[in-house]
């Protein structure tokens, strides 16, 4: 093993530890001394990787945001045709490391400190919210079916239409007591956005 690769490991040992923490305790209330017994690493280890709690924290939601992306847009090939990458790309969405429960409460950890830490909720909106955005006014801009002149806009639209859903269902628990279903959601935005398919 090269020391690159270990060195690469350990750091996602320190994340893996820290998120456990900050999940826990908030990002107020979770000390480095706390996150270094948690990661199994010592204190001294901690700050040469990481040399403040922010720094840390950032480097949490750079890292869950590329994991994220990289679920979600990479890997396989895309169809040609804007629909169906629109379906999906919708459907990874849902996939089950996306709706893992550790990645829902970190979302729970960004808005809950947001107040207090606004620095973090914008990192966490520059890294996490905003590539995804790009990547999907990207594939937008090339459907020439949209019956919408601003691709920007509609990327927005079906991200709140997505979210909204995910807080409906999975983060307040409404599963069983709304009648939705992710694809009738998806197909009635293809229906509004592209016209009858």
């Amino acid at each position: 093993m090269s020391k690159e690769t270990r060195q690469s490991a350990k750091a996602e040992q320190i994340l893996q530890g820290a998120l456990q923490e900050f999940l826990r305790d908030g990002y107020a209330a979770t000390s480095m001394a706390r996150i270094a017994a948690t990661a199994g690493v010592s204190k001294e280890t901690l700050y040469s990787y990481f040399e403040s709690k922010e720094k840390l924290f950032a480097a949490i939601v750079q890292y869950t945001a590329e994991q994220h992306l990289q679920q979600v847009f990479a890997s396989e090939s895309l169809p040609s045709d804007p629909i169906e990458q629109l379906r999906l790309l919708t459907a990874k969405s849902i996939t089950p490391e996306n709706l893992d429960p550790m990645r829902m409460n970190f979302y729970r950890l960004i808005v809950g400190e947001s107040g207090r830490f606004p620095d973090v909720a914008r990192f966490y909106v520059e890294h996490f919210e905003k590539p995804g955005l790009e990547v999907s006014t990207n594939i937008l801009q090339a459907a020439p079916q949209l019956r919408s002149s601003d691709p920007e806009a509609v990327a927005w639209i079906i991200s709140g239409t997505l979210s909204h859903y995910y807080q409906m269902m999975e983060m307040l628990q409404g599963k069983d007591i709304l009648d939705m279903t992710f694809d009738r959601l998806v197909e009635a935005l293809i229906e509004l956005l592209f016209g009858d398919r």
